[in-house]
This record gives structure tokens, sequence and C-alpha cells, in this order.
């Protein structure tokens, strides 16, 4: 497990590595750097999950938002070099939290650190050396993209390590991509955010790094890129690829770089990602219900109940086993099969109490609340990792063997009521933590559809 650990370590080290490279002195096209208001959206994939950014600059300040999986993640960054501020802000919770910039000389950090320098008293234990090799090639191919002429390169990178370096390893990453000559972002001169938790890098061994590169030395803005990484066998081990959907230079609204009105400022990162209040929940619920009466309007002219779906809201998993799991995933992927059923329209309540449940459930629309616990969740083996959806989010896979089992026990109870109309159990007993997570999940979908059509 350690050493497939290592390896996504040192995979993700590589893409930054080559972000960087393909990122580091971008030469601007013909009409010089961007200048105005300016806008781009990437769509990226990394290991069959869809993300998607968005960049916004107008003046001396730039918005970022970012979206997984077709759903907006709520969070929004902003930068305002002319308040030598940053801004987070939470829309499901309408709150933000500013951060004041600070000069980097008054960082506190030494020019000669780095990641490889040893902090405190001890001395680190000297490592061996780390050889990357970078080659890009111009295929010499050229087409017109966003009104920009974008080239065609294919760049490989390698990793070899000494035997007496700290871990040794080998890894090789492909990337083939169109990229243009553009300069965007901004720079806030001497003023930079704050960091926030900073600790000095740890102690133990250090490698020492040396780079080769052949080749065109600034490939540019890529457009369009796909990378992929191979293990020491010459296996897939990585694939990442990101496209820009949209580069426009359209004019931007100013309210867009800065804090929403009727937002509330956030007194620390605790209160920033707290839970939204009910009076929030309720105004969201409404806003929905009207987005969706708008919608039935403009189809049919006449509201239709003849394909009208029961809406059930699912609240937070209750994680009462053991084991570490992401209870966002697991709601995910039940809501994700609950939606798969004819008539059945399910969607996540952020509220932390049956109470709080009942008025958000009402103010969204849903006829039905759905409560889970996670009572068994456990592998065959001490040791292995869950796996699954967890491993995906690693790009490792599942080390699991034998039987692995998951039981989820859970009830269905009417908008407004307290007595559920099921309450039961599923439980599953497979050759993998995903399989057995999977089948439970199904087990609870199919039985809340069940006693959703006998209603």
């Amino acid at each position: 497990m350690k050493s497939r650990l290592l390896l996504f370590a040192v995979i993700a080290c590589a893409i930054l590595l080559a972000t960087a490279i393909s990122s580091a002195q971008r030469k601007p096209d013909t009409d010089g750097p961007i200048r105005g208001d300016f806008k781009i959206t990437i769509k990226t994939n990394v290991a069959g999950q869809d993300m998607q950014s968005t960049t916004m600059i107008k003046g001396l300040r730039e918005r970022s938002e970012n979206s997984m999986g077709g759903m907006n993640m709520g969070m929004v960054s902003i930068t305002q070099c002319d308040s030598k501020r940053t801004i987070q802000i939470n829309d499901r919770a309408r709150k933000y939290i500013i951060t004041p910039m600070e000069s980097d000389d008054s960082s506190g950090v030494s020019g000669e650190g780095g990641m490889g320098a040893s902090t405190g008293g001890s001395t680190a234990r000297r490592g061996g050396v780390v050889t990357m090799t970078v080659n890009t090639v111009d295929t010499g191919e050229r087409k017109q993209m966003f009104g920009f002429t974008a080239r065609h390169l294919k760049r490989t990178m390698t990793s070899e390590s000494s035997p007496d370096s700290c871990q040794p390893q080998q890894m090789k990453m492909e990337t083939d991509g169109w990229y243009i000559n553009l300069e965007y972002g901004l720079s806030c001169g001497s003023a930079r955010p704050r960091q926030m938790g900073g600790r000095p890098a740890p102690q133990g061994c250090r490698d020492r790094y040396q780079f080769k590169r052949t080749g065109p030395v600034n490939p540019g803005y890529p457009l369009i890129e796909t990378m992929t990484t191979y293990g020491p066998d010459g296996s897939v081990q990585f694939t990442m690829s990101k496209e820009v959907i949209e580069l426009s230079r359209e004019t931007l609204d100013a309210a867009l770089f800065d804090v929403p009105a009727g937002y509330s400022e956030a007194r620390s990162q605790q209160e920033m990602f707290s839970r939204p209040s009910m009076a929030d929940m309720q105004e969201m619920g409404r806003q929905q219900e009207s987005q969706a009466s708008s919608r039935e309007s403009s189809t049919s002219g006449t509201p239709s109940t003849a394909n009208a779906k029961v809406k059930i809201g699912v609240v937070e998993f209750n994680n009462k086993a053991k084991a570490t799991v992401s209870t966002d995933s697991l709601r995910d992927q039940l809501i994700a099969t609950l939606n798969g059923w004819q008539g059945i329209e399910a969607i996540p309540l952020n509220a932390s109490s049956p109470g709080e449940a009942a008025v958000e459930a009402k103010a969204k629309g849903c006829g039905y609340i759905l409560y889970t616990d996670i009572s068994t969740l456990k592998t065959a083996s001490a040791g292995k990792k869950i796996g699954g959806l967890l491993g995906r989010a690693t790009g490792v896979g599942s080390g699991d063997t034998g039987k692995s089992e998951a039981k989820l026990d859970f009830r269905l109870v009417p908008a407004g009521g307290s007595s559920p109309i099921v309450q039961s159990s599923a439980s599953s007993k497979e050759d993998s933590q995903e399989a057995s997570i999977g089948a439970v999940i199904q087990s609870e979908a199919k039985a809340v559809a069940a006693a959703v059509g006998r209603t």
C-alpha cells in the first residue's frame, strides 16, 4: 500500500511540474498580454471525474469558480489587487471571509530554503539524485482556435531515481496538446495572499533534483491537453485531460468581483463553512420552486401532472461505523441511483436535525425525507484500505481480498410527518468494499422506490 501511495505522490508532483513547465514564461501573442475584461472556462477530467473551472478578470481583480460532476461547489475566490486582499465566498452558506495580502519581505521565508531545506536544529539525511528529463517535440501542425494560432506539441517527461535516493521510483508521463501564445492572470506586485496554516517542511531524507530539457522551452498555454502517466512496468497509472471550452473578451459585471449583496462576513474558517441558516434554506427552496414552475410553464403553458415526479430529500449519511468514509460521496451515489428510477427526483438536504430537515424539505417541495445510517463498513483483512469511492479519489485501485461487508439502516418519512412509511436495512458481503457499498445502495434505492410507488 505504501508503494502505491508513494507512486501517487510522485504522479501528483509530476503533474504539478508539467503544469508549471507549460505555464512558465508564457509569451504574449502578437497583440500582447490580455488587457481589459477576460473570461476562460476549462473542463478537466481526472480519472473519469469531470471538473470545471472558470477564471474571470476585470482590471485589477480576478474571480475563480469551480464545479465538479456538473454540480456547482458553491465556492468562489476573488483577488483584489487594488484593495490588497482576497475574498472567499460560500454561496451555499451566503458567507464570505476576507484575507489581507502581505508583502513578500514580511513572510519570513529564506530565499535559500525551499522544499529541500531542513528546518529546526536537526539534520536531515541526504538522499540521492532524482533526474527529471523533459523532451518536447513540435509536430509542425497548426490550426485556428479562439482566434489564436495553436501549435500541436508532444512532450515526454521521465523521472529516474538513483539507488541511494530516499524513495527510489521510476515514472514516465506523456503529454499531447494544442498550445497558444497567451499571457493572462493578475500580478499584485509585491503583495501576495497571506499563507494560511503554513508549516515547515517535515524532517527526514532529502533528495537532490536535476533537470534536463530538449525541444521548445516555452510550450505556451494549453487549449487542449491530455496527460498520461505510466508506472515502472509500462502500465497506465493515471490520465488527465483538459480543454478550454470558453475564451471570451466580453465586458463583465463589476459586481462579480466584490462581496455579493446580502452576504454576511464569517469570523473564522469554521464559520465560513458552516451550514446555511433555516431562513437561507427556505429562500433557496423558494427560488428552486420558482425556477421549476417557470420551466414547466414555458414548456407546456399549463402545469402538467402526467409526468410529475415524487421529490425525495436525502439527508447526509450518519456514520455509526468505525471506518473512515466520505459520507458526501455515498449520498451522491444514492441520489444518482434514486434518480435512475422513473418518477423519482432525489435532492440533497443540508439540514443536520429532523426539525431542520422538515423545514428545508417543505421549502424545497419534497414529499419525503430519507435518513440513512452507516451501521457496518469493514474490509475482509485488517490493514487493507477501503478503496472504491475513496480509491478513485487518489487513482489507486482497491486492494481488498476475500469478502467485505457493508450495512445501511434507512427510513423514509413523509415531509411534515413522523412515522416512516418504510424502515429497513440493507446489507451485503462482496469481494470488494466498492461492490459491497454499491449493492447496499442499490437495495436501499429499490426499497424506497417501491415504497413511494405504493403511496
